[in-house]
């Protein structure tokens, strides 16, 4: 009896593409307009920065060791995330006017 599975090689390097895209859709969405936009921040980086890390997760469980390639991405998944860390909610957002 034949299955049709994709093989692990071809598997490891849709995992490692797609996880590539995730990091670069978190870092690159928030710069869509300046000043930086707070609202992409929130609402597009950090949920792409966590289904980042359930890939990463999924991965490490699935392809072992081999899997750490993913971690060339964790920059730009976290850059946003740890920038609100560190800076803070700006005030003009959380009042509805920033320009």
């Amino acid at each position: 009896m034949e299955t049709n599975t994709i093989p692990a090689a071809r598997s490891f390097t849709v995992i490692v593409l797609s996880s590539f895209a995730l990091a670069f859709g978190a870092w690159r969405v928030p710069q869509g307009q300046m000043p930086l936009d707070v609202h992409s921040m929130l609402w597009w980086s950090v949920p792409l920065a966590v289904m980042w890390v359930a890939l990463f997760c999924i991965s490490v469980f699935r392809f072992g060791r081999k899997a750490l390639w993913l971690l060339l991405g964790a920059p730009l998944a976290f850059y946003w995330p740890v920038w609100i860390l560190l800076h803070g909610i700006p005030p003009c957002y959380r009042h509805g006017n920033c320009v």
